[in-house]
């Protein structure tokens, strides 16, 4: 009974919140993007959060809970490589996203869902930057882990300017690529 507790009171699975009486805060607009360590296309190819977005006027990242789910693969994304060109319009300059996988399942699934590569895909394999902004959730019963919470959010040159996150973590609303261009 003792290791179960300490294992369930690992840093993984409580976040900085859970020690506070305040509500739930995720990374603010205004905040810069953390400076977590990312992987694209292997774990050889790693990238620093902060400095990847820093160089764009305009970026999107979208979170999502995992890569061949089925409201990622079907909807989510699929969304925004269809809307990429009005995105693109609006003065987004790239659209990345990421998921707490290894680097190549995000590389097999950019291949399978955006075969022109439009989007970025990244992989936070430790959940890293997810759990630096408060957006990972413990989906342990399905999914087999911390995973990160399905958002949008809008960067400019690293710094949050907006920040879009479904409300039951995994849903399809606020998330949206066409709700995302609307808004722009």
């Amino acid at each position: 009974m003792y290791r179960m507790t300490l294992r369930y009171l690992s840093p993984q699975v409580v976040s900085r919140r859970a020690f506070h009486s305040s509500r739930w805060s995720a990374i603010q607009t205004g905040e810069p993007i953390p400076n977590t360590v990312l992987q694209e296309k292997s774990p050889a190819n790693t990238v620093n959060a902060h400095d990847f977005f820093q160089p764009y006027q305009k970026a999107v990242l979208i979170g999502v809970p995992g890569a061949f789910t089925p409201g990622c693969s079907r909807t989510h994304v699929p969304g925004y490589v269809t809307d990429f060109d009005q995105l693109h319009a609006k003065g987004v300059d790239m659209v990345a996203c990421v998921s707490v996988n290894d680097a190549f399942v995000m590389d097999a699934w950019s291949q399978q869902i955006d075969k022109h590569g439009k989007l970025r895909f990244l992989a936070d394999p430790r959940a890293e930057l997810v759990r630096a902004m408060d957006l990972a959730f413990d989906a342990s019963g399905v999914l087999g882990g911390l995973r990160s919470k399905r958002f949008a959010m809008v960067l400019e040159h690293g710094v949050v300017k907006r920040l879009e996150v479904e409300p039951d973590n995994t849903g399809l609303s606020c998330s949206l690529a066409k709700n995302l261009v609307e808004i722009l």
